[in-house]
């Protein structure tokens, strides 16, 4: 019996047993409906669930080991046309390209006044828009509104997209929406213990460990103080959607290939900032917008991609095989790498990326994946991790930045602040083991397994182009949310993507995010790409100074040596420090080029995306040569 098939039997027999006592819901009965009639559509989800060959939740002892599942590996997709077959359901404010199951809660645990007080909530719920809020008022407008008038169409449950596909319940290629009273429910029942019947949420597990009186459990209860306070839900009101969009399997690289051999690397629309690296200016490579450049000060952060640079800039998470990385039992709060700290920072990303899954051991939405009308709660967050700090952003938008989008032939609103999206590389784990050694060369960019070439290889070059260009593309999410990803998104902002804590190489991160973004960026009409510089991003602090030419490249790691990241700014194995320092290398410049990005990008800006994929390939085909740096190989 297949999983739909397990599930309409599950559902029918529960909806018969609430039936004889009067008690069923009609959210119930349309998704056992739903359910049989995917299957009698053509099983379109039956064809993804043949088509994962492995689960990325490998067994291993090493968890930050764990292999790429084969599903991002595997070559031969299914086109999104072939999945569009599926069964389209929509009710009320629930909106989705699947079938959906409805599930009942389990008592609550505790109240919410207690959670507010477990959370330590200072009250600040002075929002510069909508009612002024404290803890009483917040507990008052959950137990007397929020609670008495479910949003789920009136029934006391919780809708979820059916059935299971790629290790969460939106599945490669579909997309769902809730509104933001649907999101404040769930965050609420599930902070005062409460789960789901028959479906192991991951967001009531990841609440159930000490993120219930941490750093998290305050993001949360945040957002439900926003709600109390927004306008847009007040009497009863479902306020505006919020959607979360699964990318399609990913293409084969030779696909990736016949792109690029068509395809100019101006398209990429490079554009780079410079906004905490101590290097000179960079001469004749194009800048990110001033108002998205901003660099920091003593005191606090400045403006990039992190904090909200420009209007309509994406910002970029640098996920593991799932968004939000490790936290689930091992962080309370803001810690870990730029995945986990973005969590915190974004408590409805982090709502929805674990209630929408029910995997174990890492039940989290899988990558790629983007999250739209989602805001940034918190302030002082930039890609240094230096100053971050639980201060509510007073100006967090509660109904200002509301534009129309349409699904299914009905218009709802949405916020455009911040849109998001979580990819990763394909190179998790391609070190093996996390020794002293190999953590030492991989963070100077001088481990011969990063630069890989062959198809045959754990972790070569194609794949990380071909893992950014699929994340990107936008022929790679469902027809139906294409508008709105067009409407939202006029640029993508990122750091040293592949350099993170995956220990890249931050140069050849560099050459995959412009290689990949420019076979993207036509699928959107144009999307430029803006390369944020650090001297100490918040993983590999230092990795990235080696992108510059030598002289930069010393300033920078300088910078970075001189004023070091504060623990609280960063994580890294003990392994990865030298002599007792965080930055790489301990500052040293003995391992920096003679060229760096400025010469890169005028020896290949004038030419094809292909022209460059195939430099890099012929370089290190008979060889490693890690005696020098990728670019110097490049130009010599």
């Amino acid at each position: 019996m297949d999983s739909c098939s397990k599930f309409s039997a599950s559902l029918a027999i529960r909806y018969l047993s609430k039936m004889a006592n009067m008690h069923a819901s009609p959210l119930l009965f349309i998704g056992v409906i739903a359910c049989w009639s995917h299957m009698a559509a053509g099983v379109a989800d039956k064809r993804l669930s043949d088509a994962i060959l492995g689960d990325d939740e490998c067994a291993s002892d090493d968890a930050a080991g764990c292999s790429l599942s084969a599903r991002q590996l595997r070559g031969d997709v299914l086109s999104l046309e072939a999945q569009e077959e599926e069964v389209d359901v929509s009710d009320g404010e629930f909106v989705a390209s699947k079938s959906f199951g409805s599930f009942d809660w389990t008592p609550t645990q505790r109240t919410i006044e207690a959670a507010i007080q477990d959370a330590k909530w200072n009250g600040d719920g002075q929002f510069h828009e909508g009612e002024i809020v404290n803890a009483v008022s917040v507990a008052k407008w959950v137990n007397e509104d929020l609670l008495v008038n479910p949003p789920f169409n009136g029934a006391h449950g919780a809708i979820v997209p059916m059935p299971a596909s790629g290790d969460d319940q939106v599945g490669p290629g579909n997309y769902v929406a809730y509104s933001r009273r649907q999101v404040c429910y769930i965050v609420a029942k599930t902070l005062m213990g409460a789960g789901t019947k028959e479906y192991d949420n991951g967001l009531t597990r990841f609440m159930n460990t000490c993120a219930r009186t941490g750093g998290f459990a305050k993001s949360m209860v945040t957002l439900v103080a926003s709600c109390a306070a927004d306008p847009t839900l007040k009497d009863g009101k479902q306020g505006p959607l919020l959607v979360v969009a699964r990318g399609a399997d990913p293409t084969s690289v030779q696909a990736a290939r016949g792109v690029a051999a068509s395809t100019p690397l101006s398209n990429a629309g490079l554009r780079v900032c410079q906004y905490d690296d101590g290097a000179a200016p960079l001469d004749g490579i194009p800048k990110v917008p001033s108002e998205g450049c901003v660099s920091a000060t003593g005191s606090g952060p400045g403006k990039d991609f992190m904090s909200g640079g420009l209007h309509r800039q994406v910002v970029v998470d640098i996920t593991a095989s799932w968004l939000g990385g490790y936290v689930l039992g091992n962080a309370c709060g803001l810690g870990g790498g730029q995945d986990e700290r973005l969590m915190v920072y974004f408590p409805e990303v982090a709502a929805l990326t674990f209630f929408l899954s029910a995997s174990h051991p890492f039940p989290q939405l899988r990558q790629p994946a983007w999250v739209l009308g989602a805001r940034q709660f918190f302030v002082d967050l930039d890609g240094t991790g230096r100053y971050n700090d639980y201060v509510l952003d007073k100006a967090v938008p509660l109904n200002s930045d509301l534009e129309d989008v349409q699904f299914k032939g009905k218009t709802y609103k949405m916020s455009s602040s911040r849109p998001f999206l979580g990819f990763m590389s394909e190179s998790q784990g391609f070190l093996g083991k996390e020794t002293y050694n190999n953590l030492k060369w991989a963070r100077l960019n001088r481990h011969a397994l990063q630069r890989e070439i062959r198809s045959s290889d754990k972790a070569p070059f194609e794949n990380q182009v071909r893992a950014w260009y699929n994340s990107v593309a936008l022929t790679s999410y469902h027809v139906e949310v294409r508008p709105t990803l067009k409407q939202f998104v006029q640029s993508v902002g990122t750091g040293p993507w592949l350099a993170g804590l995956w220990w890249g190489d931050s140069q050849l991160g560099m050459l995959a995010t412009w290689i990949g973004q420019a076979l993207a960026a036509p699928t959107w009409g144009e999307l430029p790409v803006d390369y944020y510089m650090y001297a100490d991003f918040t993983e590999n602090p230092g990795n990235q100074c080696y992108v510059h030419s030598y002289h930069n490249c010393a300033a920078c790691l300088s910078k970075c040596n001189n004023n070091p990241l504060p623990g609280t700014a960063f994580w890294m194995p003990n392994e990865a420090f030298t002599d007792g320092k965080s930055c790489a290398g301990a500052g040293s410049p003995q391992y920096c080029g003679q060229n760096g990005v400025e010469q890169i990008y005028a020896a290949f800006s004038g030419k094809g995306a292909l022209d460059l994929w195939d430099a890099v390939e012929h370089a290190f085909r008979n060889g490693a040569h890690t005696e020098k740096t990728v670019f110097d190989v490049l130009l010599r």
